[in-house]
C-alpha cells in the first residue's frame, strides 16, 4: 500500500465489493448473502479466481516496476514539471467544483444527447468536467496533496451549501450517482488515509459512533427513499421539464407507502420474464456491492454457451469504438460505432438468449465474469490480467514520494507519500474499476479515460490558477480604496 497505493486501492476495493460488502449489508437487511442467486457457487468460483489473477499480475506489476515512486529527487517526471503535483489553492479547488456543477447543469438541462455516443466532440468535453464537481469534498484531506495550510473555519457550512445545490441539481438530472459520489468520493479518501497512516484519529469514540450512526440511518433511510424516488419517476424523465422533475421526485419522496409497495413488488419469479437484479432493497448500497449482476450474467452467459463467435465479435467491437471514428477511418475498420455502443453488454446477452430485440437500448448492466464466458471461456482471465498490469501502473502514476526536509539532496533519507489532486479525485474510480462490463473495458479507461481526466485537470488546474491570481489582485487593489472612502 505504501509503495504502491491507488493500484493496491484497487484490489482492496474489488475485495470490499465482491466479498466484504455483501455480508455486511445484507446481513443489515436481514437477507441471505446467497439472496436470489441462481448460481452462488459460481459466482464466489469466478470472483476469487478474478481476485488470484488480481493479485498475482499486482505481484508481476510490482516485480517490473522500477523502483518505488521514491525519484522525485531526481529529475522530475512530465507530469510533475506540467503541475500535476503542485497542491491547488483552496479558492482554485472550489473555481473547479463550481465549473463542474456548471457543466453538470448545461449537460442534463440542455445537451439532448446527454450520455449518448452520437454527442460531438464538445459536448463530450463538457460531460468529462462533471467529475470534477466533487472537487470541494476533498478540501479537508489537503494534508494529502501537500496542502499545508488547513481549511477555512466556514469550511463545513460551505460544503453543505454546496451539497444542497448538488443535491437539487441531482433531482433535476434523475441521477442518484450525481448526488451520491460526492459522500463516497470523501469515505474512500478517509479510508485510503487511515490504510496508509496520513490520516490519525481514534475511530471508537463516542462522537464517532454518532457519526456512524447517523451515516447507517442516512444511507438506509433518507438517501434509499431519495434513489427509489429518482427510480420511480424515471419512466417519464424524458417527457417532463427538469425543473418540474425536482417537485415530482420530491413529491414521491414523501409518498413512503409508495415507496415501500415498490421496493416490495421488485421482484421477479424467473429470471428470463424480465432483467431481474434484485439483491439489496436499498438502492444506494446496492451500487456497491450487487453481486446479483455476476450471478445474471453467468446465467445468460452459460444458456448462450463459452466463446460465442456473436458475442466474441460483439465485445471486439466495443474495443474498437474506443479509438474516435477518424482512427476507425484510417485503420479501414468496418465498425459502426453509434450503433455498437447503443448496446449495452445485458442488453446484448439477453438479446442472444431471448431472441427479442425490444431490450436495445435498455442499458442492461454487464458483468466481466458472464459476459467474458461468452465470449473468450476461460481465456478471459488471461485477458484481464495482461490488461490490467498497465492499469496498475497508471494509476500509481499519480502518487509520488518525495523527501522530507533535510534529507539527502539525492532522496536517500526519509519520504513522505503525495498524491496528485487529480488521484484523489479519481478515488472513486480506483475504487470501483472493477467489476466492469467486460474485461476489453480497460481499453476505454487506457485508451481515453486516464489520458481525458489527466489533460482536463491540467487545463482546469493553470485555468483557476490564474483566476486565482486575478482575484487575489483585486482584492489588493480594493483594500485601499475600502480604507479611503471609510476615512
Amino acid at each position: 500500500m505504501k509503495q504502491f497505493p491507488l493500484s493496491s486501492y484497487l484490489i482492496v476495493g474489488f475485495t470490499a465489493t465482491q466479498f466484504v460488502f455483501p455480508l455486511i449489508f445484507t446481513l443489515l437487511e436481514g437477507k441471505e448473502l446467497v439472496y436470489n442467486l441462481k448460481l452462488p457457487y459460481t459466482v464466489f468460483l469466478h470472483s476469487l479466481l478474478a481476485l488470484g489473477v488480481l493479485v498475482f499480475t499486482h505481484l508481476l506489476y510490482r516485480f517490473l516496476a522500477t523502483a518505488p515512486r521514491s525519484l522525485s529527487a531526481k529529475r522530475p517526471s512530465l507530469l510533475q514539471r506540467l503541475g500535476m503535483f503542485t497542491a491547488p489553492s483552496d479558492l482554485q479547488i472550489w473555481l473547479i467544483g463550481f465549473i463542474g456543477l456548471g457543466a453538470m447543469f448545461f449537460s442534463y438541462f440542455y445537451m439532448p444527447s446527454q450520455g449518448r455516443e452520437t454527442a460531438g466532440a464538445g459536448e463530450k468535453i463538457i460531460e468529462a468536467l462533471v467529475p470534477f464537481t466533487y472537487a470541494p469534498y476533498f478540501i479537508p484531506f489537503g494534508r494529502m496533496y501537500g496542502q499545508l495550510t488547513p481549511p477555512a473555519r466556514n469550511l463545513v457550512p460551505r460544503l453543505v451549501g454546496f451539497t444542497v445545490l448538488l443535491f437539487i441539481l441531482s433531482l433535476g438530472t434523475n441521477s442518484r450517482g450525481a448526488f451520491m459520489l460526492g459522500f463516497t468520493s470523501v469515505g474512500f479518501t478517509f479510508a485510503l488515509g487511515l490504510l496508509l497512516g496520513l490520516i490519525k484519529t481514534r475511530l471508537f469514540t463516542l462522537k464517532n459512533l454518532a457519526i456512524a450512526l447517523f451515516v447507517a440511518w442516512f444511507l438506509t433511510g433518507p438517501m434509499s427513499d431519495i434513489g427509489t424516488a429518482m427510480v420511480m419517476v424515471r419512466n417519464v424523465r424524458s417527457d417532463t421539464p427538469r425543473s418540474e422533475l425536482v417537485g415530482l421526485t420530491w413529491q414521491v419522496f414523501q409518498d413512503k407507502q409508495a415507496i415501500h409497495d415498490f421496493k416490495t413488488s421488485n421482484e421477479v419469479s424467473s429470471a428470463w420474464e424480465a432483467w431481474d437484479e434484485t439483491y439489496l432493497d436499498n438502492i444506494f448500497l446496492a451500487r456497491f456491492c450487487n453481486i446479483k449482476f455476476n450471478d445474471i450474467n453467468l446465467l445468460l452467459g452459460a444458456e448462450i454457451g463459452d466463446n460465442d463467435p456473436d458475442v466474441r465479435q460483439y465485445s471486439i467491437d466495443r474495443f474498437l469504438t474506443t479509438f474516435p471514428k477518424p482512427v476507425l477511418d484510417l485503420l479501414a475498420l468496418d465498425v459502426d460505432k453509434d450503433a455498437v455502443n447503443a448496446i449495452a453488454y445485458g442488453d446484448f446477452l439477453y438479446y442472444k438468449v431471448t431472441g427479442s430485440d425490444e431490450v436495445f437500448g435498455a442499458r442492461l448492466t454487464g458483468h466481466f465474469a458472464g459476459t467474458g464466458m461468452a465470449a473468450f471461456g476461460w481465456w478471459y482471465l488471461l485477458i484481464l490480467g495482461v490488461a490490467m498490469i498497465p492499469v496498475y501502473f497508471l494509476f500509481d502514476c499519480f502518487c509520488i514520494r518525495r523527501p522530507l526536509s533535510g534529507s539527502s539532496p539525492t532522496g536517500q533519507g526519509r519520504t513522505y507519500l503525495l498524491f496528485s489532486f487529480c488521484g484523489l479525485l479519481s478515488l472513486t474510480m480506483v475504487f470501483q474499476f472493477l467489476p466492469m462490463e467486460s474485461v476489453t473495458g480497460t481499453a476505454n479507461f487506457l485508451l481515453r479515460s486516464w489520458i481525458q481526466q489527466v489533460l482536463l485537470y491540467l487545463l482546469l488546474f493553470h485555468v483557476t490558477r490564474r483566476l486565482s491570481t486575478m482575484v487575489a489582485l483585486l482584492s489588493a487593489t480594493a483594500k485601499p480604496r475600502r480604507v479611503l472612502l471609510s476615512t
